[in-house]
């Protein structure tokens, strides 16, 4: 009989736990981004450049986001960083970047990050 009337207060007190319907709302926050591409912002005057950086340890991680924060830049048509040469290759519009701006999405990637050399070039071969 105490087994009984155990078994009895268990299942009761788990039954109503499972019941329990009420839900407490679940807020989700999402960040959101606006990416300009090169097509949707005019270029008004197109320059190009060539950065040397520094700090680089892989193409995977550190070159690919270096090029990655480059080519989000407003202004930025196109960036090409290539690990082997510690090189980056920019087309960009001249009324809204210049090289030092250019230079600090560079350093604002990483604190490893350093650029050495700039160098604005008449086109990129």
């Amino acid at each position: 009989m105490k087994n009984t009337l155990a078994f009895i207060l268990l299942s009761t007190s788990l039954s109503s736990l499972a019941c329990n319907n009420s839900t407490s709302p679940k807020v989700v926050t999402v960040e959101t981004t606006q990416n300009v591409n090169a097509d949707s912002f005019p270029m008004t005057e197109e320059a190009f450049g060539k950065l040397t950086i520094e700090g680089m340890t892989c193409a995977i991680g550190c070159a690919a986001t270096i090029e990655k924060n480059l080519q989000k830049t407003t202004g930025v048509a196109s960036a090409t960083v290539d690990f082997e040469t510690k090189t980056a290759w920019v087309v960009y519009d001249a009324k809204h970047l210049n090289m030092e701006a250019i230079s600090a999405v560079v350093k604002a990637t990483g604190e490893a990050y350093s650029v050495t050399e700039m160098e604005r070039l008449n086109s990129i071969k």
